[in-house]
């Protein structure tokens, strides 16, 4: 009898509990921040954790991440948008305990959808990432004028740099768009292949300083770690594993393993930015935009 109260309320817990999978935007640029290494060897590090992850990836050709890791791609999304597969049969399951799904589609199929072609789309996403803990999204810089990213709909954006000067750029630019066009006030950073803490610290407050000053103070930064330069992480990239997996001792490894750690105690995100569904309306008003400009470019 001791045990009725307690499991009674577990089981009541799961009956009104809401989908805990969390959104995470790594968002880079030029300067070779290293991105997509970053994403692949943080699935990898939280696959290892026993947790359900899949890389959203806005990449195509010898940029996306099944492409780094030597996977066979097989669906392509457009063939799901001419209704020739479904949403699930692009899935790609890698080796190393976490799946990508490429996203990246010509703009003109997605912003030709109808309304019920969005639903179905979107209600297949749903059912695809349900018993999901993380989705991580592979994401290309939301630099482009009016043309939003799906960096929007992700509970965390975590802002990538690189000690390039084309990387603080893109950073920023990054930042400004986000906060200025969509009022977006809150950040996380994460430096690459730097050599310190005090590299990484520096190159941080370089970036909140002219946030800060060009955007209002309201605009919040917080440095969330960094990876250190490291030739086993390059090594690892050009076998095509993470290096977790390849170099486990390399400090590279304990780096994003720390990350992972760290990210699991993140508390929960103060206001959610839509259901998973979200996420493919957003992909399609991106398009019908990109769309829109190419047109209106041709004339």
């Amino acid at each position: 009898m001791p045990k009725r109260w307690p499991d009674q309320a577990a089981g009541l817990r799961q009956l009104v509990a809401t989908p805990s999978c969390r959104t995470i935007s790594l968002s880079g640029g030029r300067g070779d921040a290293g991105t997509t290494s970053l994403v692949m060897n943080l699935a990898a590090a939280l696959a290892e954790r026993q947790r359900q992850v899949v890389v959203l990836d806005e990449f195509t050709g010898l940029h996306n991440m099944a492409h780094r890791l030597h996977l066979t791609p097989g669906v392509e999304l457009e063939q799901v948008l001419r209704r020739e597969a479904r949403l699930i049969d692009t899935l790609i399951e890698s080796q190393y305990g976490f799946a990508i799904l490429p996203i990246a589609a010509p703009a003109h199929l997605l912003a030709q959808l109808n309304d019920n072609e969005q639903r179905g789309l979107a209600n297949e996403f749903a059912q695809l990432t349900e018993s999901l803990d993380y989705l991580l999204l592979d994401t290309r810089p939301a630099v482009a004028q009016g043309v939003p990213s799906l960096s929007l709909a992700a509970d965390d954006v975590v802002i990538v740099l690189s000690n390039r000067a084309e990387s603080l750029t893109d950073a920023y630019a990054t930042i400004k768009q986000l906060a200025t066009e969509y009022a977006r006030r809150d950040f996380r950073v994460l430096v690459n292949r730097v050599a310190s803490l005090g590299e990484a610290m520096t190159l941080f407050d370089r970036v909140r300083a002219v946030a800060q000053q060009y955007l209002g103070e309201e605009i919040q930064l917080k440095l969330i770690g960094y990876v250190p330069e490291d030739e086993w992480l390059n090594r690892a990239t050009r076998l095509g594993r993470p290096v977790l997996e390849a170099f486990p001792d390399a400090e590279a490894s304990a780096a994003i393993r720390q990350l992972a750690d760290a990210l699991l105690r993140w508390a929960p995100p103060r206001q959610a930015q839509g259901n998973m569904a979200s996420f493919i309306y957003r992909l399609i008003e991106s398009s019908r935009l990109l769309a829109n400009r190419i047109d209106h470019a041709a004339y």
